[in-house]
């Protein structure tokens, strides 16, 4: 089990495009990912960044470090984005794994805190995500928003 930084591993851009797209994406969104993720390989800032999680050679899992996820508080950065794991591979602490590598990632990149907005309740309070308040989406709903302290990793 690997997880890529596609920063790091540019060779993976294709398959990182294709397989993000297939989890996050509409019909509308798709040249939204394709974009991103291509123009993050051309930028020397740390952000944004995608990872994929791969096993044995199959891509399982991804997740990414944003700058804004779409959400009003743009006051606040770097964000989680597009976290996904296969269903058939849930419930091995996968999402944990890739969790804490953007989270290492983070602070290694010199922020004290990570966010990101979701409407799950109680699954990303089991890693140290603390809610803090709601966001709003450009497309007129809201989202739950939550911080990690990364000053005690």
């Amino acid at each position: 089990m690997q997880i890529i930084n596609i920063k790091e591993h540019v060779e993976y851009k294709d398959k990182a495009i294709e397989y993000i797209q297939s989890k996050w994406a509409s019909k509308d969104s798709l040249k939204l990912y394709e974009d991103c993720i291509t123009y993050s390989l051309k930028t020397n800032s740390c952000l944004p960044v995608w990872y994929l999680l791969e096993n044995e050679g199959k891509i399982i899992g991804c997740a990414g470090l944003i700058t804004n996820d779409f959400i009003s508080r743009m006051d606040l950065w770097p964000w989680v984005c597009a976290l996904y794991i296969e269903e058939n591979y849930r419930g091995n602490s996968l999402g944990e794994k890739l969790l804490l590598k953007l989270k290492e990632d983070t602070k290694d990149a010199g922020f004290d805190n990570l966010y990101l907005c979701t409407d799950h309740v109680g699954y990303y309070e089991k890693y140290d995500f603390s809610y803090i308040g709601n966001g709003y989406h450009p497309w007129g709903s809201s989202s739950r928003i939550y911080k990690a302290n990364l000053i005690k990793l």
